[in-house]
């Protein structure tokens, strides 16, 4: 316990890399099937996919496999049946070839959406590790979901702010609303060709994402906020964890995660 509360600690420090591979991980992504996973797709609901949106093959997700480039396909994501809370989540994904509309024109997109509340549709109240081409590890809050962070201060007029820890200058700031609001990644490129390592920490009510183990984004007291009570709001902890399906070619592998203790209660140790 020690020894895991240590490296927590050290993932906290922006740049630093993530831990090397090690006991306790749980496939969440079976290879064969998405045994454990539904599919929800706009005009096909849930567990309906007509125009096999997904394959699976060689121990892979494959979106779009079927699809002609630059054609209008459906979005959607793959969820989990089951939430999730204190956890260390990861994957790996690399982009295809093909584009299609209604993106077609626009970057290469998809994401991994955790901690889904609610009832499904495109898009869920969640948060969200943005995986889009030159924003791979924005966290994006949707739909009345907020977090503490901290930003570059010369970004702070910005829609989207930039990122950037505490100990680097960074100023406190509230992300958060009724719509969409995006915090832009740790600045420079972190995003490799061929395959990519996505992972979240999330622990309690704090978030951390990395990219390739590099820190991109923090957050801290998620919650949810309801307009008509502004000051009560309800810590978010744990929900359903899902890829997202978004017009681009893609694939995803090693999807797997494991568990973190509880955070422990202020004042105890």
């Amino acid at each position: 316990m020690l020894a895991l509360s240590a490296a927590l600690l050290g993932l906290a420090v922006a740049g630093q890399t993530g831990p090397a591979p090690s006991e306790g991980w749980t496939p969440l992504f079976n290879g064969r099937n998405l045994d454990g996973w539904y599919t929800y797709l706009e005009k096909h609901g849930k567990d309906s996919d007509p125009e096999k949106i997904v394959t699976i093959e060689d121990d892979q997700i494959h979106l779009y496999k079927h699809a002609e480039d630059g054609s209008r396909v459906v979005m959607g994501y793959i969820s989990t049946d089951r939430e999730y809370g204190d956890y260390h989540f990861r994957l790996k994904y690399r982009w295809g070839a093909k584009k299609f509309e209604p993106r077609y024109k626009m970057k290469r997109d998809a994401g991994l959406y955790y901690h889904i509340i609610g009832p499904d549709k495109v898009w869920p109240r969640a948060l969200q590790f943005q995986i889009e081409r030159t924003n791979v590890g924005d966290l994006i809050t949707l739909y009345g979901i907020h977090t503490e962070t901290t930003i570059d201060p010369k970004t702070r007029s910005e829609k989207m702010p930039t990122f950037l820890p505490a100990e680097q200058g960074g100023q406190a700031y509230d992300l958060g609303g009724q719509g969409v609001s995006y915090l832009k990644h740790l600045a420079g490129d972190h995003e490799l060709e061929g395959w990519n390592t996505v992972e979240v920490i999330a622990r309690g009510a704090t978030t951390t994402h990395l990219l390739n183990g590099r820190v991109v984004a923090r957050g801290k007291a998620v919650r949810l906020v309801d307009p008509k009570t502004p000051d009560a709001p309800s810590p978010v902890t744990r929900g359903r964890i899902a890829l997202e399906i978004e017009a681009a070619e893609l694939f995803y592998r090693d999807v797997e995660i494991r568990s973190l203790p509880p955070e422990p209660e202020r004042g105890k140790k």
